[in-house]
């Protein structure tokens, strides 16, 4: 009878490890019931990757993805779609979408049709500088003064510059029609009046933008708008502080600039990984001072980019912020002093942990996620409220990671 039991045990984990999918096929479609259409203008984003997809003109779509990923489905004058993929046994995830158009509300405004995707891509393709002929090579031995008035000349420099002015115009132009097509589409959020701004601050290489996928153009510029978003948030002069530490230990101006950029969401950095990612960083003292505060800003969240890159950190991990005080830890920290019981005391740990949104796991789970977790008495007892909470976090995902659960 033990032998059978074993026997059965071993199966059924065998059964649910080898549920684990590589990738899910993520498929279904969108239906308007009230307004059929004929043309759905979709697009699929998988919010962990940055990537996406667009659907067929039907409402149909399929994309392969991870188990657990955040997708996003955006339907051009419908509210956008959020989800998470849950596989089944055959590593698939098949579903349907009824959808409604937004409310609107009519105003007077200045009709400008959408240019399509192909249409821009003509003219991204097609995208050259004006020519404007100039002697060159042999040709300057054969006409030496046509050379020297085209080098010299106020009319040809003038010629010169216009050309180079036009071109840039034809670029801004392009990037003007792309970023009313994302606008229209939800992939990113400006009003007219920011299109000028945002296209300085993309600087957008001219050999990019003829040459670039569609995709690569949309996350390019998804993730510049972020950083876009956050610099126009960020209180004027509130990184600045930290220039007058610098001189004198560049180590705690960074450690501040670093909590000033968690505290505006700048970043995600728990105070723990400070002291590797300034080592990361390797940013000389000189330097730093020559850089204005934006720079400064955009060489930090490219370092970031990377470090998270190089060192595979689970970016799930590492918000910190959750209003963890001392004060909310007092009941299970009695709990494991007085009463001397550590289920119990942890047992109240994980509802705070739920109730400040740093887990999201069923009460009915909590024992077997306490086998899991085996979180020692010594560590509950002396790791600060920070340390607790990261190693609470940590084995809640690789919890989720091994039972599939979301």
């Amino acid at each position: 009878m033990k032998n059978i039991s074993v026997i059965f045990f071993l199966l059924i984990t065998f059964q649910g490890v080898s549920q684990k999918c590589e990738k899910v096929l993520f498929s279904g479609k969108v239906i308007d019931t009230l307004r059929p259409q004929n043309f759905y203008n979709l697009m699929v984003i998988n919010r962990m990757t940055g990537q996406g997809v667009f659907g067929q003109p039907n409402g149909s779509f399929s994309a392969y993805v991870n188990d657990g990923d955040s997708i996003s489905l955006t339907v051009k004058e419908y509210s956008v779609i959020n989800l998470v993929v849950h596989a089944d046994s055959n590593c698939q995830y098949k579903t349907k979408f009824f959808i409604h158009g937004k409310p609107k509300e009519l105003k007077e405004i200045e009709v400008r049709p959408l240019k399509s995707l192909e249409e821009i891509k003509e003219e991204r393709e097609a995208l050259a500088m004006r020519e404007t002929r100039m002697v060159t090579g042999i040709e300057v031995m054969q006409s030496p003064i046509t050379a020297l008035y085209q080098a010299f000349s106020k009319k040809e420099q003038n010629k010169r510059w216009i050309a180079e002015q036009t071109y840039k115009d034809d670029q801004r132009k392009i990037v003007q029609e792309l970023l009313r097509l994302y606008v229209a589409y939800d992939i990113i959020n400006l009003s007219e009046e920011e299109f000028d701004q945002f296209i300085s601050f993309l600087n957008i290489n001219e050999n990019f933008l003829k040459t670039a996928t569609e995709m690569e153009l949309i996350t390019f510029i998804q993730d510049k708008y972020v950083h876009f978003r956050i610099i126009n948030n960020m209180p004027a002069g509130v990184s600045s502080s930290w220039r007058n530490e610098l001189n004198k230990d560049k180590k705690r101006a960074l450690t501040e600039l670093l909590k000033t950029y968690v505290s505006n969401n700048v970043i995600d950095l728990p105070s723990t990984e400070f002291d590797r990612f300034i080592t990361y960083m390797n940013a000389d003292q000189d330097y730093l001072s020559k850089l204005t505060d934006l720079e400064v800003q955009q060489m930090v969240m490219s370092k970031y980019d990377a470090y998270i890159a190089f060192y595979r950190i689970d970016v799930r991990l590492l918000k910190m912020n959750y209003n963890i005080t001392e004060e909310d830890n007092e009941d299970w920290k009695w709990e494991l002093k007085h009463k001397k019981d550590k289920k119990a005391a942890t047992i109240t740990l994980l509802n705070l942990y739920n109730q400040k949104k740093a887990i999201y796991l069923n009460p009915d789970e909590y024992e077997k996620f306490m086998v899991f977790m085996n979180l020692k008495e010594s560590f509950m007892s002396e790791a600060s409220n920070e340390e607790l909470i990261q190693f609470v976090r940590e084995k809640y995902y690789k919890y989720l990671d091994f039972y599939k659960k979301n």
